[in-house]
């Protein structure tokens, strides 16, 4: 009995180790929010609900790009690392994507323009529209979706919105949220949105975009994430399209300590539509302007022409097709490891478990290859014809 506790905690053990993005809660904040200061200047960086660690990043509005070094209470210190210039990139991902235009493959052709969304925080509110900032099972939130979901289909997209709810409002409703999403992408969406809002001050999104008051938008990026660096371009492409076509729209991108279920498809990312003291009605008008810059993304200025027979209909994002590749090997190796962790604790030890493959291999995998050559005689003339 000790021997197999011991296998126990040892396999969980390993699998925090190798696989950390799927043992790390994705916490908030229910008792206030982080406010984040530049090290050098004190000037305000941002303002966010979620927890903070030292070595998570924020791009801010302006394509600074700043890491947390220090938290103290309320309070975190950033440096600024470097500077992102988004148009640039921009222009070299459609630069690459237009080269590689001749390579796409049936993999996003097999459903033409298709989006997801779903909400992990199904109660989450608007104070000023929905009376209380959170709504159990069926949260102000679930219309800011439909919103989004009403604009894409506007712009020809189909999309499947789940409205299931995850509650409650806790660090496991990622886990719960992760059966829905991978519900969804058995439909092969081409995108998978997870639709949030914040909880900070309603200053940290108020702003306008082409003069329009709206709640702004900001991108949550997992960084313990084996394809984190896919999911970065992602979320790069997005906020690239939006700056030089909605000014404003998009605050910001926050790299937090978490995984958000972002390994599941290297096309998937969790958006801030607003805060909870921000009016819903301009967290959705935030959205139906996002929707544009989702479409333009995932296929082209010219999005709304419609896509020849048999081609790929989304852009490609650099390191794609290997991020897929990971996250599938990823799978298998836990696969893996569980069977080991099965076959330990019910079999009793090493010893015994590789007594039972000795056997196996000594007698019942070589019974079937005797098999096999039985089924085959020589026929005199030097070649081999079936038996039979």
């Amino acid at each position: 009995m000790k021997f197999r506790r011991l296998c126990a905690f040892l396999l969980v053990l390993l699998l925090s180790v190798v696989f950390p993005q799927f043992c790390l809660a994705n916490d908030e904040r229910t008792d206030g929010y982080f406010t984040i200061y530049d090290e050098k200047t004190n000037k305000k960086i941002f303002a966010t609900a979620r927890m903070i660690h030292v070595g998570d990043q924020y791009l801010d509005e302006k394509n600074n790009l700043y890491e947390i070094i220090r938290i103290e209470g309320d309070k975190g210190y950033a440096v600024l690392k470097e500077k992102i210039d988004l148009e640039k990139v921009l222009k070299e991902l459609q630069l690459s994507n237009h080269q590689k235009s001749a390579m796409s493959t049936s993999y996003y052709a097999e459903q033409q323009k298709k989006v997801a969304i779903y909400h992990t925080h199904s109660d989450e509110s608007y104070v000023p529209t929905d009376g209380k900032a959170s709504i159990p099972y069926n949260g102000g939130i679930f219309k800011v979706g439909k919103a989004l979901k009403e604009a894409l289909e506007e712009r020809g997209i189909t999309v499947l919105h789940s409205e299931r709810p995850h509650d409650p409002h806790d660090a496991a409703a990622y886990e719960r949220s992760r059966r829905t999403a991978m519900e969804l992408l058995k439909q092969n969406p081409d995108a998978i949105l997870d639709i949030h809002r914040d909880a900070v001050p309603a200053e940290e999104y108020t702003g306008h975009v082409n003069g329009q008051p709206v709640a702004k938008v900001q991108l949550v990026v997992g960084r313990q994430n084996p394809q984190m660096k896919t999911i970065n371009n992602f979320a790069w492409q997005i906020k690239a399209v939006a700056d030089k076509k909605y000014p404003g729209l998009i605050k910001g991108i926050f790299y937090g300590k978490g995984n958000y279920n972002q390994d599941l498809f290297p096309r998937t990312i969790l958006i801030e539509a607003g805060t909870y003291t921000n009016y819903r009605e301009k967290a959705q008008d935030g959205v139906q302007i996002l929707a544009d810059v989702i479409a333009t993304t995932l296929y082209g200025t010219d999005y709304q022409k419609k896509a020849a027979p048999g081609g790929g209909s989304t852009t490609q994002i650099p390191g794609e097709r290997g991020s897929v590749l990971r996250s599938l090997l990823g799978i298998v190796a836990i696969g893996a490891l569980g069977f080991i962790g099965y076959m330990l604790i019910s079999t009793g030890g090493w010893k015994e478990l590789s007594s039972k493959i000795g056997r196996f291999l000594s007698s019942e995998f070589a019974n079937f290859l005797g098999n096999i050559r039985l089924g085959k005689k020589d026929d005199g003339n030097g070649s081999k014809r079936d038996e039979s």
